[in-house]
């Protein structure tokens, strides 16, 4: 979806309002309109109607979570195609994987740089058309046998 001035169009959604503006910032430098979210139902809410072409969500936000609202974003058909990127201060690999099994694209960890922020939009731009679909989270996740079983 393009914004009346032609440029694609980013969802953020971070409670913290510094954040939220670093973030229009990195996005704007890279030629997208920010639309700002100030907690996950906000940005369910707004995603209802709106059809960006990249979607920035902070994990830990009041009411739903980053996590929450990328597994709901990858249910449905008109956001399918969309990049989801997660932005946290939560490090570890099993928070990390997480985000990625949720449906994320990428996982971006705070502090992060706005050269960080423009390298993953130069990346989604790059990756693929925009009319292809992106990867979607598996639905389930099967764990082998390994024979370690006693």
């Amino acid at each position: 979806m393009r914004a009346p001035s032609g440029q694609p169009i980013a969802l953020i959604a971070d409670d913290d309002e510094d954040i939220r503006g670093v973030l229009s910032l990195a996005v704007g430098t890279a030629g997208l309109q920010s639309v700002l979210a100030e907690d996950g139902r906000q940005a369910v809410q707004l995603l209802e109607d709106l059809h960006p072409d990249l979607i920035l969500l902070d994990v830990q936000m009041p009411g739903l979570s980053g996590i929450e609202v990328c597994w709901w974003i990858r249910r449905q058909r008109h956001l399918a195609h969309v990049t989801v990127v997660l932005v946290s201060a939560r490090t570890s690999p099993f928070e990390i994987d997480a985000g990625l099994l949720a449906g994320a694209n990428h996982y971006v960890t705070k502090p992060f740089t706005q050269a960080q922020i423009l390298g993953v939009i130069a990346k989604f731009r790059t990756s693929r058309p925009a009319t292809t679909p992106a990867l979607r989270a598996p639905t389930a996740v099967v764990i082998p046998d390994l024979g370690l079983a006693r």
